[in-house]
This record gives C-alpha cells, structure tokens and sequence, in this order.
C-alpha cells in the first residue's frame, strides 16, 4: 500500500517553496543524481506552513563512495530569516544502500519508501526500487503477526510481575512497552509496515482505525494498566483468529518456534525488533 491519496506533487515545479525548488532543480542537474524523492510530512500531508522539506537524493554508487560518512546528509538552512530555519533536510542514497534496505526486516526501512514521492526520477529506477520497498511481504505475514503478538505479551507479562513484586516504574515501563508492541501489531494485522510515531495516530486514521479502538489506545496511553492491556490484546487476539490463524490459541508452541532449529535466521531478526 502507498499513501499520499491527496498529494499533488508530480515534479520539481510542483514545490512551493522557492529555496527549495531551486535547490532540488539545481540538484537534478548534477550528473551524479539519478533521482529525488520527497519523504515526511509533506509528503504524507501532515505538514504545517513551517515545516521543512524532507527527501532522499539517489545518486551513482561511485558518487556516493567518494564521499566522507558526514556528507550522506544534508541540511539546508536558511539564515536570512530570525531565528534560523531548515528548510530542507536529505539523505543521500544509492543501488547499494537500497539494495540493503530490501532485505531489512525493519519496519522503519521501508515504511518512508511507503509514503515517498518520486519527483524526479528520468531513468524509472528509483521507483523500481520504491515499489520493492514499499510491498509488505505477504508472504512473511503470520511470521511477522506472531512476532508483534509476543512482543506484546512478553512485555505485558514482564510488567505484570513487576508489579507483584513491587517495582512500579519497571511495571510501568513494560506496560508502555506493550502499548508500543500492540500498535506495532494494529499496523501488522492490516499488513501494513509500522510508520514512525510521531505520526502514527494519523495512519491509523487513514487505514481505518475505528473510534472505539482509537479510544482504547487512548485510555492505556492516559494511565497504562494490565485491565486496559489485556481489552487490547483480546481484540487484537480476535482480529488474527479472524484472519484465519489460530496460533493466539497455542501460544506457548508459537514461542517455542522461534527457539526452535528448524526456525529459519529471518525469525530471529523479526524478533529482535
């Protein structure tokens, strides 16, 4: 899935921002840049008349092995105007770099492929790559479902026995962490890669989250507690049993597979995040 349904950027000449149009334009002239994509909260709409400018410039692998590890990025500040204000903020990018990132089980790789905009790209192979980055693995679905799930209920049930034994903030540190795991498994069940949270109450809204969800959220966020907890993990429960695995029935055999030898090496990557 990729976002952006009211997004008007097509090209360069669509930015509205001189400096950074005319920085972009200067940019796509550079014999080493193969394209230009724009990322974060322009892209996604979720932008203020402030906010900066945010993109990934492709270039040729040679280029980007010439340059000292402090070039990769790039900021853009304009420094006529009290205070200071960035304007446009990069990361530069190359065959190789995504290369890597295709392979990563992390959500953070390729969820900013998923709400990228490609404005300049005159060969088509930047949003070659996009379209590779941006597909969530289907086929790894009840994988990465039973990861997010036990991540949830490991840290519900660390926090749980902190509690009885007195440790409040380890309690409650681990009932936040189990908030943090059940949204990372609202996001999984929709087969959608997890977006950054900074924003992730928007992405629910745009893929569907309902009120009363929404709300729950809202409640354990407020004061996280293991009634409130466990309201969350019985309804994203139900949702996976709906999809057609069972495995929230079994899950202390699902725990065990990923300790198991014939585990394949991406599980344990899976379960590390």
């Amino acid at each position: 899935m990729r976002y952006n349904p009211n997004i008007k950027f097509k090209s360069i000449s669509d930015i509205t921002d001189e400096k950074v149009r005319e920085k972009m334009e200067e940019l796509s002239q550079q014999p080493h840049v193969l394209g230009i994509q724009l990322n974060g909260s322009r892209a996604t709409g979720f932008y203020k008349p402030d906010s900066d400018w945010d993109g990934f410039i492709y270039v040729t692998d040679e280029y980007y092995s010439s340059l000292e590890i402090k070039d990769i990025w790039k900021l853009d500040v304009d420094e006529t105007v009290e205070p200071k204000k960035l304007l446009l903020d990069y990361l530069l990018i190359c065959d190789e770099w995504l290369k890597q990132k295709v392979d990563s089980p992390l959500d953070i790789e390729h969820f900013a492929f998923v709400e990228a905009i490609t404005i300049y790209d005159p060969t088509g192979k930047l949003e070659e790559w996009t379209q590779k980055l941006a597909r969530y693995p289907e086929e790894e679905h009840e994988t990465r479902l039973k990861v997010k799930y036990l991540q949830f209920l490991e840290a519900r049930g660390y926090g749980k026995h902190a509690k009885l034994r007195g440790a409040k903030i380890d309690s409650k540190l681990n009932y936040y962490r189990a908030v943090v795991s059940a949204v990372n498994l609202w996001f999984t069940i929709r087969k959608s890669w997890v977006p950054p949270f900074k924003w992730w109450s928007e992405h629910a809204r745009r893929l569907g989250m309902d009120d009363e969800t929404y709300q729950m959220f809202e409640r354990v966020l407020d004061n996280p507690t293991l009634e409130k907890l466990d309201e969350i993990g019985k309804k994203m429960s139900k949702e996976i049993v709906e999809q057609g695995y069972e495995f929230p029935k079994d899950i202390m055999n699902t725990f065990l597979e990923f300790y198991h030898t014939s585990a394949p090496e991406k599980n344990y990557l899976h379960s590390l995040l």
